[in-house]
């Protein structure tokens, strides 16, 4: 089963680094790492009949997720719409650091546990730090990896603009305002951040996502 599941996700990955896809993904985040996340995948008909169909890449993510004590599924579907389908998924975490570890501890091979799998990608790296004083968010996506392990995908080395107007939107909210970010752009409040990224300018580089922000100091009585 997570051999199917690991094959299923790097095949949609691999798709869509080659075709006209949007992802957006959003979370929000509390003081002590937990929070809750939701995110839209975008895709043309022609990648979604490459994949598979649809709810059999729903079943499986389930699957997945309720073998994991630190993720919740709260939502997933799929829908058609004209020219293509949508995918949209919705949970809880009670830490940040585990949601991001999700395709290390759920999706590789446990006989190869430092093998890594292609949906890791998706996942970057994150650090997260909370002390009593601050909390900063550090996360890195780099789509290089899996562009140089996918046979499909590796004319895109050579031309980047293959990839077209493909992009991820990541947004955050913080429970505090962010003091330092890198962010594309951010809410008035500075409690939301929001990075927008065109795949093209990232097949060489990563993505980077950092914000920092003070914590309350506690009233003394």
């Amino acid at each position: 089963m997570l051999n199917r599941l690991s094959a299923l996700l790097a095949s949609l990955l691999a798709l869509l680094l080659v075709s006209c896809i949007e992802g957006e993904e959003e979370i929000w985040l509390q003081t002590d790492g937990s929070g809750r996340i939701e995110a839209t995948y975008k895709m043309p008909n022609a990648v979604a009949q490459k994949i598979g169909k649809p709810n059999e890449l729903v079943r499986i993510l389930k699957e997945a997720a309720a073998r994991d004590p630190h993720f919740e599924l709260t939502s997933i579907e799929h829908q058609a719409r004209p020219g293509g389908v949508t995918i949209q998924f919705s949970g809880t975490f009670d830490d940040l650091r585990k949601l991001a570890s999700f395709p290390q501890r759920q999706l590789r091979d446990p006989q190869k546990p430092d093998k890594r799998v292609k949906a890791e990608v998706l996942f970057g790296q994150t650090d997260l730090k909370i002390s009593r004083r601050e909390i900063s968010y550090n996360r890195k996506v780099d789509i290089n990896w899996l562009l140089k392990s996918s046979p499909a995908a590796k004319p895109i080395l050579k031309i980047p603009a293959l990839l077209g107007k493909s992009s991820f939107r990541y947004t955050l909210n913080l429970p505090v305002p962010a003091q330092e970010s890198n962010a594309t752009s951010r809410s008035e409040s500075g409690h939301q951040l929001e990075w927008t990224f065109l795949l093209k300018n990232h097949v060489e580089k990563p993505m980077h996502l950092t914000a920092a922000g003070d914590l309350p100091r506690p009233r003394s009585l």
